[in-house]
Order: structure tokens, then C-alpha cells, then sequence
């Protein structure tokens, strides 16, 4: 049954989402200089895969990994050699993963152009055209990408936490947030966010990256009762998008995950940034909050958000991720 009260509130939420703005605090910042799509599937996967966290702290190692690339990054991975490049990037940690951890990634990469041509090719050989959704195409991937020998890197063929970090799987019940988000950017369309790079996979067949803030939210919109995120999570959630737009139900998650990030929809109740949300004819809590009338008597253009996020007292703004022309391409 599709909700027609839903799909509004939604492209209210997506017309009212500085795009610009929020890009730059978003790890999609980083491919987003490059031109070349060699280049940006490079980029996309390694900031992806390093985006838990505090964004300041995640983006000053990929700043320095960048920096490394000296603006080709493609090509930097094409020539990558463990032998040499792992004493320089040693020093390098993130959280849970250590120098050596990412120069195995990089060097799993390297691997991968050099078999297939491009991330998309490898990717594309799991992909079925009757699977219900990405899970089948990305469980495939994994496997092929965790079957490549990683003793030139560690000295044997083995995947210590701080490697296996990087590759959560739909069968081991994770909700893979950032391969999902990875693969929301490769796939989905061009509309200043996404870049639409793989079109062997149909956007209708991708899950939404979940984190903290679209599965609160969700909640809130009575997308899922679940209080704890997971890969079925993850797929119900999409699957009451799609009521919104069948074709296409991740167009709204950076809106969402940006309402969140933003502070304009904070966890405790603050009922100006209620009264203001685009979201408020379908949002349980906020009409609780405001004591608003259930849809669909709420119809009108909410007004706009207030200048200052709705934040809890005390609360520190989100660093912004350096922005920068594009280093490479045409």
C-alpha cells in the first residue's frame, strides 16, 4: 500500500536539505574532488570504509592517505607495493584499525583493478538480475575480495579485527552501513550528491545505510518498531521507503541522516525544531511534542528550521570536511 502522506513529507525533507552545505560534513566530500570515475571509485571505497565515528577524526587520516596519493589515486593503488609503502603508512591508525590494516586494504584494491579492470567489474559479477536486493551481489564481493592472499601484507593469509573491520557481512546479521552507503553513492543517480557510476545495478535493489540517526528517525516515522540496527532491519526500513518512491527509495537517505547529523532533529524533544520539521505530518513523536493534529489534516509547507540547530545545550558543532577543487580528470 503506498503512502502518499510519506512520499510528501519526504520530498519536503529533500527540498529543504542544504545540499551543499551538508556535503561538506559528509565523507562523500572526499571522492566528490575527483573527476575521473577511476579516481572516485578508489576514494569512494576508502572513505567509506573509514567513516565511523567522529568526522574529524576519520577525515584527518584520509586527508594524509590522500596527501600519500599525490592527487592520483587510482594510479596510486595501481602501483601500490606493500613492501615499500607499508613503512610509511604504518604510523597511521584509525580507532580500530592500524597502519597495516589499511594498507592491506589498499593493497586488496590494487588486486582488484589489476583482475577486473575497476571495483564496479568485480562487483557486477555478483550481481543477479533476479535478486531481490544488493545483499546476494555484496555477500558475493565480499568473499571474492576476502579470497585474495594477504600474506604480502601480513606475512600470511589472514584477517586480523582491524582488517575484517572493513568488510561486515549481510550474513553475519550487520547492517553494513558503510558498504552500503558506498554503494548508495556508486549507484544512485547524479543529483549533486550521488554520482551513478555503476549502472548495472537498479537503485531499486539498494538498502539504506543505516546508522544511529535513520534508524531514530525511522522510528519516529513508524518505519520499524526495532530498536537496534541490523541487516533486517536495515531491509524493512528500505522497504517502507520504497513505498515513498519504488524506483528509487534511497533519495532520501541524506536528507534523513542529515537531519540527524545536523542536530535539527535532536533525541530529546525540543519542540521548536518540531513544529519546523518538514517531517511533522508523519512524525509520531514531533506531533506529540507540538501536540499537533495526526495527518492528514497537517498539509501545509512547514516554515523553515531556525538559524542554530536544535541542539541540547552544550553540544559542539560538527568539524567540516576540508573542501578542494578537484585534483584530477579532465
Amino acid at each position: 500500500m503506498s503512502r502518499p502522506g510519506l512520499r510528501e513529507v519526504l520530498e519536503r525533507l529533500n527540498r529543504s536539505t542544504d545540499r551543499a552545505s551538508r556535503i561538506a560534513e559528509d565523507p562523500i566530500a572526499f571522492p566528490r574532488r575527483f573527476r575521473d570515475p577511476a579516481d572516485i571509485e578508489i576514494v569512494a571505497w576508502l572513505a567509506a570504509s573509514l567513516s565511523y565515528g567522529r568526522v574529524p577524526l576519520f577525515s584527518a587520516v584520509l586527508e594524509r592517505l590522500l596527501d600519500r596519493m599525490g592527487g592520483r589515486p587510482r594510479a596510486y593503488v595501481e602501483r601500490f607495493d606493500p613492501a615499500v609503502e607499508l613503512p610509511r603508512l604504518r604510523p597511521l591508525y584509525y580507532r580500530m584499525n592500524k597502519g597495516i590494516d589499511i594498507a592491506c586494504l589498499i593493497y586488496l584494491m590494487r588486486e582488484v583493478v589489476r583482475a577486473h579492470g575497476s571495483v564496479g567489474a568485480l562487483f557486477a559479477q555478483g550481481a543477479g538480475p533476479d535478486d531481490a536486493d544488493v545483499g546476494p551481489a555484496l555477500e558475493s564481493f565480499l568473499s571474492r575480495v576476502l579470497a585474495i592472499d594477504t600474506s604480502p601484507v601480513y606475512g600470511s593469509h589472514r584477517h586480523p579485527y582491524g582488517l575484517a573491520q572493513f568488510f561486515s557481512r549481510p550474513s553475519k546479521g550487520s547492517a553494513c552501513k558503510r558498504l552500503n552507503m558506498l554503494l548508495r553513492w556508486l549507484v544512485r543517480p547524479d543529483d549533486g550528491v550521488d554520482f551513478g557510476l555503476w549502472t548495472f545495478l537498479e537503485p531499486s535493489k539498494l538498502i539504506v545505510p543505516l546508522d544511529t540517526h535513520v534508524l531514530r528517525i525511522s522510528r519516529y516515522l513508524g518505519l520499524t518498531r526495532r530498536r537496534t540496527g541490523g541487516w533486517q532491519t536495515a531491509r524493512a526500513i528500505t522497504r517502507r521507503l520504497a513505498e515513498a518512491d519504488p524506483a528509487d527509495p534511497l533519495k532520501y537517505d541524506f536528507a534523513l541522516c542529515h537531519l540527524g547529523i545536523s542536530g535539527r532533529c535532536p533525541p530529546a524533544s525540543v519542540p521548536a525544531c518540531c513544529r519546523a520539521c518538514p517531517l511533522l505530518a508523519e512524525c509520531a513523536k514531533g506531533r506529540a511534542v507540538t501536540r499537533a493534529p495526526s495527518p492528514p489534516e497537517l498539509l501545509a509547507e512547514p516554515a523553515s528550521f531556525p538559524a542554530v540547530p536544535c541542539a541540547l545545550p552544550g553540544r559542539r558543532p560538527r568539524a567540516r570536511i576540508r573542501s578542494s577543487k578537484a585534483t584530477s580528470g579532465p
